[in-house]
């Protein structure tokens, strides 16, 4: 007898840090903004930051870390971030996958995201890598420290990640002690920006610094205690899970347009042009074939909906 006979068909939930912790992105550095040089070294050379508050002005975890003030691309929104361009971390745990990501327009509020429409652990043509790394963030002069996750989604922050790390790797490290890594960018000998050109654009490498001066932290009980804890969400089978990523809307529409095309006798060849002409998006796909009338507003809502966030 299959055991999934009398499945309600649930999914397992996302396996959770032991902990709350932040999660912290690499932005470029912006030549431009050399005016406030002194007080946002991140904004001007590049760096780390993580968000102070969340949805609905949730204070969100706490770091040792700086607190700037920013505003918004567009001019109209100012926020707050805690912000370095070198960051103290001593990593616990690491997870990487490589993933396709589909550009889509929230019909609600019309802000553009991308949307993860498939999972490999093997990178893929088209796919994006994806490694958070969950650890400590120390102040940078003294062993005050909070958990804290790296997130690395581009390429070209993949790539330097992964330099430094080897550069990191190199260092012999005393027995019973952790090492800290400094992930960053100080600029170039003249005080600017560094920039590196990735494909059509420029992106700040993540660099290792002070190498020649390294920072090690006794292993605790405390810190093995958490590497022990934090193994479940390394290994968390639902965010490790390979293939295809669809919500139950989408699954529907692609039911329903494959039905459809079949039905009007499309080619292979014309079903592929049809769904590159939409994005490989099934529910636009199928509402091209079907007609307004045909699809309601609602419909297409649902179906757009963005999945949880990972």
């Amino acid at each position: 007898m299959n055991k999934n006979m009398f499945s309600d068909g649930s999914l397992s939930a996302y396996a959770e840090l032991p902990v709350p912790a932040a999660y912290l992105s690499w932005t470029r550095g912006a030549a431009a903004l050399e005016a406030i040089k002194a007080i946002d070294p991140g904004a001007y050379f590049g760096g780390w930051r993580a968000f102070v508050l969340g949805q609905d002005d949730q204070l969100l975890p706490k770091l040792p870390l700086p607190v700037v003030d920013r505003v918004s691309q567009d001019g109209k929104h100012k926020y707050q971030v805690f912000a370095t361009n070198v960051l103290n971390f001593l990593p616990l745990q690491h997870r990487t996958r490589f993933e396709l990501r589909s550009h889509t327009t929230d019909p609600e509020t019309g802000r553009e995201y991308d949307k993860v429409v498939a999972i490999s652990h093997k990178r893929q043509p088209n796919s994006a890598p994806y490694r958070q790394v969950f650890g400590l963030v120390f102040a940078p002069d003294k062993d005050e420290y909070a958990p804290g996750v790296i997130k690395i989604y581009k390429w070209s922050a993949y790539i330097t990640f992964e330099r430094a790390g080897q550069a990191w790797n190199k260092i012999a490290v005393p027995e019973g002690m952790a090492l800290i890594r400094r992930y960053g960018n100080i600029g170039l000998k003249d005080g600017s920006p560094e920039f590196e050109k990735y494909k059509q654009g420029y992106s700040t490498p993540i660099q290792p610094i002070g190498l020649t001066s390294p920072r090690f932290f006794k292993i605790t009980e405390e810190l093995v205690n958490l590497w022990e804890c934090s193994k479940a969400w390394k290994e968390c089978e639902r965010w490790n899970a390979e293939g295809e990523i669809m919500d139950e809307a989408e699954k529907s529409a692609k039911i329903a347009f494959l039905e459809k095309v079949d039905a009007l006798g499309l080619t292979n060849v014309e079903i592929e042009q049809l769904l590159a002409e939409n994005n490989n998006n099934y529910v636009a796909a199928l509402a091209s074939l079907k007609g307004e009338d045909e699809l309601s507003v609602d419909d297409i809502n649902a179906a757009l909906a963005e999945d949880d966030k990972l």
